[in-house]
């Protein structure tokens, strides 16, 4: 029994590792896969005939015309999805992928409040504008080859305790101590991976943004509070508790921190400016500008609007400057609505570091628009999914293949 549970368990990793060879670079040959994994070619035709029982890969057509008669293998990526969730001031968004992780469709859901009731209704709602009989763009309806949404993964504004899921030192106090994963899971039942939001942006731009190839970076997402997610050694680093990067998280008692870059902040202090400048007749802002007002009229010439980002800038500095001291990054991703704003006063705030660091980072404003915290979660669902599908499918078919071989073994003893 014991050497048949090793046998059986030797074929089974025997069968993963030719299934990420795949993954890695389909379609690919028998022969390349020999090569590229070591195992021998006996070995490897035994693996892809678990892989293909099991329904994880399928042959596929050469690429070019010089195959040679080869036969090709490619991954088969629609077995399950995954839901990526960005939980908002405004909008809870949604976006979904396959096993490639590829983006295939978003959808956006408004929301007036953060209540917890209200985001668990966003989340269904888009939930089911992604699903089987959704708008365009959706899961295609299961059958053979179709899966439907097998995992969640969401980023929120605050940190989440890494064991009880359990939402902490929210920007927003109706979030605070909301159990967040298990009631997601009970809302949309399926099991949910729940990450700080910022954690899933600096995993996005690792893996398709301005953090491609880079060992290690922060995200510095600035917008109605500040948080940063960290890439250190190529992996996201998260901590003990999960609360890396909160570098503008206030002291007990206190509202925020006096200095904070955060778009709360900006406008508590900027509309003590404009008031002023109103009255002096300096400045064309009105005292209910926005952030994007005021980044509008610095743009144009305005004086003081110019006097604020500048401030901003300088504040902006002051936190890459406090995550550069300890873990000395190479390069600074600035993200959220404020962040998105900066591409303007990149040399402001270039300037501003230099005054404060010997060697200061890189400093860059995403690429990927208000999707960062999505790539990620898909990156981050999607390797957590291959892997469960993989393990699940290859035991089954093991299972299945051994019982088979057991049945054929002893209807030959009873012949003799």
């Amino acid at each position: 029994m014991s050497q048949h549970a090793t046998l059986t368990t030797l074929r089974e990793i025997n069968a993963s590792v030719v299934l990420e060879s795949i993954r890695a670079d389909p379609p690919i040959s028998r022969a390349e896969v020999s090569r590229r994994t070591g195992m021998t070619k006996p070995t490897v035709a035994n693996a892809l005939d678990l892989l293909v029982s099991a329904g994880l890969v399928r042959q596929a057509e050469p690429p070019g015309e010089m195959h040679y008669g080869a036969v090709y293998f490619e991954p088969v990526h629609t077995l399950a999805h995954v839901l990526a969730l960005d939980i908002g001031t405004r909008f809870v968004r949604g976006a979904l992928s396959d096993l490639r992780g590829t983006m295939l469709a978003r959808h956006d859901e408004r929301i007036d409040d953060s209540d917890p009731a209200t985001i668990l209704r966003a989340a269904v709602a888009v939930r089911d504008a992604l699903s089987p009989g959704g708008p365009p763009g959706g899961v295609p309806p299961g059958g053979p080859a179709g899966g439907g949404i097998e995992l969640v993964a969401a980023g929120v504004p605050g940190v989440v305790d890494p064991e009880e899921g359990v939402i902490r030192q929210s920007n927003r106090p109706a979030l605070e101590g909301m159990a967040i994963r298990t009631e997601l899971e009970a809302a949309l039942g399926v099991p949910a991976e729940v990450e700080t939001d910022a954690n899933l942006a600096v995993i996005g731009e690792h893996a398709l943004g301005a953090g491609r190839g880079v060992a290690d970076f922060a995200f510095l997402s600035i917008g109605a509070g500040v948080g940063a997610g960290l890439i250190l050694g190529d992996r996201a680093h998260r901590g003990h508790r999960g609360a890396a990067g909160e570098v503008d998280d206030p002291p007990p008692g206190e509202d925020e921190l006096p200095d904070s870059p955060s778009g709360d902040a900006l406008m508590s202090w900027a509309r003590t400016w404009i008031a002023a400048g109103l009255r002096d007749g300096d400045t064309t802002l009105r005292l209910d500008a926005t952030p994007e007002a005021i980044f509008a009229a610095a743009s144009q010439g305005d004086g003081l609007a110019s006097a604020i980002v500048a401030e901003e800038a300088r504040r902006i500095a002051s936190r890459i400057a406090t995550i550069s001291r300890v873990v000395d990054v190479e390069l600074v991703v600035l993200g959220g609505g404020i962040g998105l704003a900066c591409a303007g006063i990149l040399p402001e705030i270039d300037a501003a570091l230099a005054g404060m660091l010997r060697h200061p980072p890189r400093v860059e404003v995403s690429a990927l628009g208000n999707a960062p915290v999505l790539t990620g979660g898909l990156a981050h669902g999607t390797r957590l999914l291959r892997a469960s599908v993989a393990t699940r499918r290859i035991s089954a078919a093991a299972k299945v293949s051994g019982a088979a071989k057991a049945t054929i073994t002893g209807s030959g003893s009873e012949g003799r």
